[in-house]
């Protein structure tokens, strides 16, 4: 257990090319979600509002399991459908970023470009639900370490170095390279990036993906907008070297529009209250289906199933 409050910032921008946003951004009671709608116009944009609005409910919940998520996610699936039916084609959107299995938001309201954080001294779970559809991502900085203070008596200095690509993309880019049947650089080179193979909404159904990672640390959650533009070393070097949420998010929206801003950004930075120094390195790993967060129990297991860092 980690005692101390949670930061959060979030900020959701046009970019420069697109005439519409069709992200969504949700920071509210312990559900922090980026959903990047897609389908052309109103379709994208009121699809990502839709799975804002599922994950309100679940964030109104006073605590949630894997199958709480699995429910929200196939009722957002359904509706999402059925917006596209309505519409005449498809609509989706791609959803990825934390859900905390208890509320510790109480004092907080989700709001864009906005900096808040939990009553002080409050008990949190030491795990984290992780939950993907698409090709948003969510990833994981880890503080340098302070031999001489206790975690909760310094401002972190984050590391780097540690980032961890905690999410999987769910796109034909990421499966020629999972699969090996590419090199990174192949594929990046010969397969666009915003070919996905899921989203919420698809026609063909959706396979979630839920991961249990450590409730400590920075976690950066974003759209393609960002990741899109920006090479993962550099998103960890802005975000790194901000030890305000809401000045990275600022700094990291920043940079995708001097890349580019080909795309809607939507940035989420979350820190949560750190472990002492002596607790294991951040680990994340991703759960198989019915699996749940307390059901794995095989220490080698787990080690096996660890996301390192990248």
């Amino acid at each position: 257990m980690t005692t101390g409050s949670i930061r959060i910032a979030m900020t959701s921008d046009v970019g420069l090319r697109r005439k519409n946003n069709q992200d969504t951004g949700f920071a509210q009671q312990g559900v922090f979600m980026v959903c990047d709608g897609m389908g052309g116009g109103k379709g994208g944009e009121q699809a990502s509002q839709l799975a804002a609005q599922h994950f309100a409910q679940l964030a109104a919940m006073p605590s949630r399991t894997r199958q709480d998520i699995d429910d929200t996610l196939a009722r957002a699936q359904h509706d999402i459908l059925d917006l596209g039916d309505r519409l005449g084609g498809v609509a989706g959107t791609t959803c990825s970023g934390l859900v905390l299995p208890q509320d510790h938001a109480d004092s907080a309201s989700a709001r864009s470009a906005a900096l808040f954080s939990d009553a002080d001294d409050q008990d949190f779970s030491d795990q984290t639900y992780v939950v993907n559809v698409g090709d948003s991502r969510t990833y994981h900085l880890s503080p340098l370490a302070h031999a001489d203070a206790p975690a909760t008596d310094i401002i972190p200095v984050w590391d780097a170095a540690s980032l961890t690509r905690i999410t999987r993309d769910h796109s034909q880019r990421q499966e020629a390279i999972d699969s090996g049947q590419m090199l990174p650089e192949e594929a990046e080179a010969t397969i666009p990036r915003n070919i996905i193979t899921q989203c919420l909404g698809d026609p063909d159904g959706i396979m979630p993906d839920v991961y249990v990672a450590d409730l400590t640390g920075r976690f950066i959650i974003c759209s393609d907008g960002l990741h899109g533009e920006v090479p993962d070393e550099q998103i960890a070097a802005i975000a790194a070297a901000h030890s305000s949420p809401q000045e990275a998010v600022d700094a990291l929206v920043a940079a995708a529009l001097d890349a580019g801003g080909t795309d809607n950004i939507t940035v989420i930075v979350a820190d949560m209250p750190l472990t002492e120094p002596e607790h294991h390195a951040f680990s994340a790993f991703r759960l198989d289906e019915g699996e749940d967060i307390g059901a794995i129990e095989d220490a080698t297991l787990q080690t096996l199933r660890t996301i390192r860092s990248a």
